[in-house]
C-alpha cells in the first residue's frame, strides 16, 4: 500500500458518512470482542474490491482496511457510480477481473456513500470474526454507536475473503441477555450454524458481500477515486 491510501483515518473522519451497503437490520446491539485486546490480522490490511454477488452488494463498491494500531484498523468505504457517458454494465464485476477492466478504462467513474468503521477480531467456536462499529461524523462530532455490524471472516486464498453477517434477529438470541459476553456464548456455540446468519438448517451460509483484494496494478485507479473525497495535502 502507499501512503496515500494508509492515510484515511485522519481525513475521511471530516467527511459526512452514510452507511454505503443495505441490510443493516442484522445489526448486534452489542459489540463482539474486545478492541484493546484484540491483534489484526495483517493479511486483511489493503484495499478490497467488494464483488457484485451479494444479495445487499448488487452495487460495486471497495473498502480501505488501514491499520490503526496493532489491534484495530479504521474501515473506510465508498460505492462505485457513474458519472457522465459511461456504464458500469459494460464489465463484469461480479470477479476481480472485470475491476481490472474497469481501472484499464478511461470511464468517468465517481464515488458515493462514504462511511467509516473501527473493525477489530475475535474468535469463537474456531472461527474469525470481525465486528464493525460505526464511525460517523454527524455536525461535525462523532456519533456514539448504538448497534454492530458482526461477520464472521472466511479467507478463499490469499485475494478473496466472504463476510458472513450474524442475524441479530435468529432465534438463538431469543434467551441472551444484552450483553457482550450472553451474544459471544451464544455465538461460540453456534459458529457453524447457518441461522446463527439468518438461513435455515441444512442451508448453505451465503456471503453478505465477497471482497477481492486490489493489486497494485490497479491501485492508482482507486486512489484517484479516493482524491475526489480526500484532500490529501
Amino acid at each position: 500500500m502507499t501512503p496515500k491510501s494508509r492515510s484515511l483515518s485522519g481525513a475521511a473522519l471530516m467527511l459526512v458518512l452514510i452507511p454505503i451497503f443495505a441490510g443493516l437490520l442484522a445489526c448486534l446491539p452489542v459489540p463482539i470482542g474486545d478492541p484493546e485486546r484484540s491483534r489484526i490480522d495483517p493479511e486483511l490490511t489493503g484495499v478490497w474490491a467488494v464483488l457484485s454477488t451479494g444479495e445487499y452488494t448488487d452495487e460495486p463498491g471497495f473498502y480501505v482496511f488501514d491499520r490503526y494500531d496493532k489491534r484495530t484498523w479504521l474501515v473506510s468505504g465508498a460505492g462505485l457510480v457513474e458519472g457522465d457517458e459511461s456504464d458500469l454494465s459494460k464489465y463484469d464485476l461480479t470477479s476481480y477481473d472485470g475491476f481490472v477492466e474497469l481501472a484499464a478504462a478511461d470511464d468517468n467513474i465517481s464515488i458515493e456513500g462514504i462511511a467509516v468503521y473501527k473493525a477489530w477480531l475475535k474468535k469463537l467456536g474456531g472461527e474469525v470474526f470481525m465486528t464493525w462499529e460505526p464511525k460517523l461524523a454527524i455536525d461535525n462530532g462523532i456519533a456514539e454507536p448504538d448497534v454492530w455490524l458482526v461477520y464472521r471472516i472466511v479467507k478463499d486464498g490469499p485475494n478473496t475473503i466472504q463476510m458472513q453477517m450474524i442475524n441479530s434477529e435468529s432465534d438463538l438470541f431469543d434467551d441472551a441477555k444484552e450483553t457482550r459476553r450472553a451474544y459471544e456464548k451464544v455465538i461460540s456455540k453456534n459458529a457453524d450454524n447457518p441461522e446463527l446468519y439468518g438461513y435455515s438448517e441444512g442451508q448453505d451460509i451465503q456471503a453478505f458481500a465477497m471482497l477481492a483484494r486490489v493489486q497494485e496494478s490497479e491501485m492508482d485507479f482507486f486512489e484517484e477515486l479516493l482524491e475526489l473525497v480526500v484532500d490529501w495535502d
